[in-house]
């Protein structure tokens, strides 16, 4: 488990937070599953890194954070990261299910911890600061921190399952099914970690219209104003 990650669970025990809290400049980036960031996130991280964005305020070198997530979830919860991807909430299973579940009978713990081991390890990442999130809920923990940019990325189901296909050689018609698919899931998941609480992003992104060049190019010129915004308040 990563050091900063380690000494907020230490710390979280010793102090009451009355707000969320996060130093430097926190990037969320929700996007439609195969809307295709990656790339962009990453020609991103080396731009901020060497123009130094977010240094002013807090001086940390950027990191990406995705899949780390997902390990440090399986750490915490002493559980695969298979199980915690594949995770769909209680409620929405279906009645079978729920009766198992209030019965305790085959019951996954993760329906009881998964909530709050995320919180944890995403808080942690707002602390340690200049932080860019692809996903992983990270958003619906940013509501009321003024050091956080939320964006969605956007795309067309025609574009998002031609990029599926594409990446893993797959026919139109069965990647459009495991799209669905995976659209339903994100929205399930999506619904359990927000409460229901809806998001208000600060910039909407149509991806097909750009090149992972040009998406990092608009993502970096919005941290810089962000950080404008933000040290001219200071």
């Amino acid at each position: 488990m990563e050091e900063y990650i380690y000494n907020y669970l230490i710390e979280s025990e010793v102090r009451k937070k009355e707000a969320n809290k996060a130093n430097g400049l926190i990037l969320t980036i929700s996007r439609q599953f195969g809307s295709q960031t990656r790339k962009a996130a990453e020609i991103l991280i080396d731009k901020l890194n060497k123009d130094e964005v977010g240094y002013k305020m807090h001086k940390r070198p950027w990191k990406l954070v995705d899949n780390t997530v997902l390990h440090n979830l399986s750490k915490e919860l002493k559980v695969g990261i298979t199980e915690i991807n594949e995770f769909t909430p209680i409620e929405y299973k279906g009645l079978f299910d729920q009766i198992m579940h209030g019965l305790d009978f085959n019951r996954n713990t993760l329906d009881d911890t998964l909530y709050t081991a995320l919180k944890t390890v995403i808080l942690s990442y707002f602390e340690r600061g200049n932080v860019i999130f692809l996903g992983r809920g990270a958003v619906h923990f940013a509501a009321g921190i003024p050091n956080v940019l939320k964006v969605k990325v956007r795309a067309s189901e025609d574009f998002r399952v031609q990029q599926f296909a594409n990446a893993n050689q797959l026919d139109f018609r069965y990647a459009k099914e495991r799209v669905k698919q995976k659209d339903k899931k994100r929205r399930k998941f999506n619904a359990y970690i927000s409460e229901q609480v809806p998001v208000k992003y600060d910039l909407v992104i149509d991806r097909e219209e750009l090149s992972d060049q040009g998406l990092a190019d608009c993502l970096l010129s919005f941290m810089k104003l962000k950080e404008k915004e933000l040290t001219r308040k200071v």
